[in-house]
């Protein structure tokens, strides 16, 4: 028996049998089998019956909890807010719906991320767009110095980076280790985000304190067309460089994030 099938016996079940407390999730396929859940009501994991409506999508459902007084900006364990899921999980409507509700569209969660970061990284750019009419700071920073940019770039987010951009992102703030957006990009071989981010005036030779420049890592991944997009920007080797792992590879064999080099970066 699926999951879903187990969870509306149990909940007509309970409607039956007279239950006063229904569970935190109803499916809207039965709302009009049951009373909305308790607005206050958590679960093992802190979440509240909108922050699941939030997450899954439906709509009608967190129209209802809100109507019954659900607080908008209530958050689980993890510092998750219903505007949180519904940013990361690309529910446009929802996010509409708890923005002209008077979500917090600056809010952070336990690692520091804001829905704008986490609908940057997912792709979800007329989320984006909708984050940043309400507010949204499109420069804020986790504590470990990222940007919803950097995350973009680092999970090949093109048209996230390309709305970031237009709406004033900084292309050379850094995270903790001296990492930048063109490094990421540079890293993993997407040329398109590559040539974004030069035309924002990305700083070609920032490097780390390692000395590892956007060059420098095109020229170990053996990205050909990066590595003249970046020499044409005007990128110069750093003094006495040498290799250390160089590769012939065309940029077609980029994967779709440095994902090997970055992976403290994936918290999204």
């Amino acid at each position: 028996m699926s999951r879903s099938v187990s969870v509306c016996l149990i909940l007509v079940l309970s409607v039956l049998a007279g239950c006063a407390t229904p569970p935190l999730h109803v499916p809207s396929a039965l709302n009009s089998l049951i009373n909305v859940p308790d607005v206050r009501a958590r679960d093992s994991s802190n979440r509240t019956a909108l922050i699941l409506a939030a997450r899954d999508g439906e709509e009608s459902l967190a129209r209802a909890l809100i109507k019954n007084g659900a607080d908008v900006n209530a958050a689980d364990y993890s510092g998750m807010t219903p505007l949180m899921h519904a940013a990361r999980n690309g529910h446009l409507a929802i996010v509409e719906l708890l923005l002209d509700r008077n979500a917090q569209s600056w809010a952070r969660n336990k690692t520091g991320m804001t829905p704008l970061m986490q609908a940057a990284a997912k792709g979800h750019t007329e989320i984006a767009r909708r984050l940043i009419g309400a507010g949204a700071n499109v420069n804020a920073r986790t504590p470990q110095g990222d940007t919803a940019l950097i995350f973009a770039s680092l999970y090949a987010q093109a048209g996230s980076v390309q709305v970031l951009l237009e709406h004033g992102a900084l292309v050379n703030l850094r995270e903790a280790n001296g990492i930048t957006a063109l490094m990421i990009a540079a890293d993993s071989g997407n040329t398109i985000i590559v040539q974004a981010l030069l035309a924002r005036g990305a700083d070609v030779n920032a490097a780390t304190t390692g000395g590892e420049s956007a060059l420098v890592l095109a020229r170990e991944k053996g990205f050909r067309a990066i590595i003249e997009l970046l020499k044409q920007a005007g990128a110069v080797e750093p003094r006495g460089y040498r290799p250390s792992r160089e590769i012939a590879c065309d940029d077609r064999d980029a994967v779709p994030a440095g994902m090997d080099r970055f992976s403290h970066l994936a918290s999204a």
